[in-house]
């Protein structure tokens, strides 16, 4: 049987997906360098904007990640919910030392275009575009109720 060298895993034997433990879009995210505990500063659900296409001038996204073994390719995205069309992404490489371990993710998009009002979705995936986890994000306009849940405004 032979091995794949960076991950020790057989090829014929399908490596577990990962699990999600926490997908929170915030305002930023402070890691305390000391404890290394990491601090979510400004929680949202909901973005209101004053007109369309509008930018959000920065958001962070902290996903973390559990059960996986060694390497997988991954991709972080944002699409439109309607059209399933990604509007955001970027891609990186997630490494497990051990299936225990909590591997953290922490991404910042500047400037994010959302083109409409509606609904978005993060979405997580991993090596051959496995969806492993999701997130959605409201836009919505000014004339628009903005859902009982936590938001943030842009002009």
């Amino acid at each position: 049987m032979s091995k794949n060298k960076e991950d020790n895993t057989p090829k014929n034997i399908q490596k577990p997906t990962p699990s999600v433990v926490s997908i929170n879009v915030c305002d930023s995210i402070i890691r305390d360098e000391v404890t290394k505990k990491v601090s979510l500063i400004g929680l949202f659900n909901t973005i209101r904007a004053n007109n369309f296409p509008c930018k959000h001038p920065q958001l962070h996204v902290y996903i973390a990640l559990t059960n996986g073994h060694g390497k997988y390719k991954a991709e972080v995205r944002f699409t439109n919910a309607d059209q399933s069309k990604p509007i955001a992404g970027m891609r990186g490489e997630l490494d497990f030392k051990s299936p225990l371990q909590v591997v953290e993710i922490n991404l910042c998009w500047q400037r994010l275009n959302f083109p409409k009002a509606g609904e978005y979705i993060v979405e997580i995936l991993c090596d051959d575009g496995i969806l492993i986890g999701t997130r959605k994000i409201i836009v919505v306009g000014p004339e628009q109720a903005i859902p009982p849940t936590s938001g943030t405004e842009i002009s």
